[in-house]
């Protein structure tokens, strides 16, 4: 029997839910800590899927310009909500950005002229950028370790371990930074099989968003 279960819509809606439970953590008082631990699972498994849809797409540029829009949407409605709905935490959210750096790194990485102070550039802002470069490593790993699932499971191993150097106590693991816990995107990646599944490509592009923004005007009525 094949484990090969998930297609790329399934995973989309999978991820979905578990990243609004990590939202419901992050903007609403008293919500129980252990749904973060759910949504570390969920930026490894939508970077895959950007390397996926880079990799199929007729037009990367236009795919590229998608996410930058999205971006521009979100900064500009982040900063929107804020101002109206003030509140100690801020909307810093806008994975949108994270990704379309990461199309952007690897359409200037396989140009013939490339220029390196571009490719720098890129991942410079990444750098700053929500996910910072552990985004870009995830890129980079899942797009050139396609083809060989060892290293790219090794790959991202390597990766996800790098956030215990800093600590090994219960505290740190399961309440500080559960971050480590990326490493479970990876049996959804293995069991991915390849298929798109039906395609409703701009619910997505709403809905991150918006859900973002309604949990945060939650939050702040509860607060009141």
């Amino acid at each position: 029997m094949s484990l090969k279960i998930f297609n790329a819509f399934t995973l989309k809606c999978l991820m979905t839910i578990f990243m609004v439970l990590d939202h419901v953590a992050y903007f609403i008082p008293d919500s129980p800590y252990w749904f973060h631990w759910l949504g570390r699972i969920v930026a490894p498994i939508f970077v895959f899927l950007l390397t996926e849809g880079y990799i199929h797409t007729r037009d990367s540029k236009a795919y590229m310009k998608r996410l930058f829009i999205g971006a521009a949407i979100m900064f500009v409605g982040n900063s929107i909500i804020w101002l109206v709905f003030r509140r100690d935490t801020i909307i810093s959210n806008n994975i949108f950005l994270s990704l379309a750096l990461g199309v952007a790194l690897l359409r200037n990485l396989e140009m013939e002229n490339r220029s390196k102070l571009t490719i720098f550039f890129i991942i410079l802002v990444s750098a700053l950028a929500e996910g910072s470069l552990i985004v870009t490593a995830m890129v980079l790993i899942f797009y050139y370790f396609k083809e060989d699932k060892v290293k790219l499971s090794l790959s991202y191993i390597l990766l996800s371990s790098l956030f215990l150097l800093e600590g090994l106590s219960y505290d740190y693991l399961f309440a500080e930074n559960p971050q480590w816990m990326m490493v479970f995107a990876l049996p959804f990646i293995l069991m991915y099989n390849g298929e798109r599944g039906p395609k409703i490509k701009y619910f997505f592009y709403i809905f991150y968003p918006v859900h973002i923004w309604v949990l945060y005007i939650i939050g702040y009525l509860m607060e009141r």
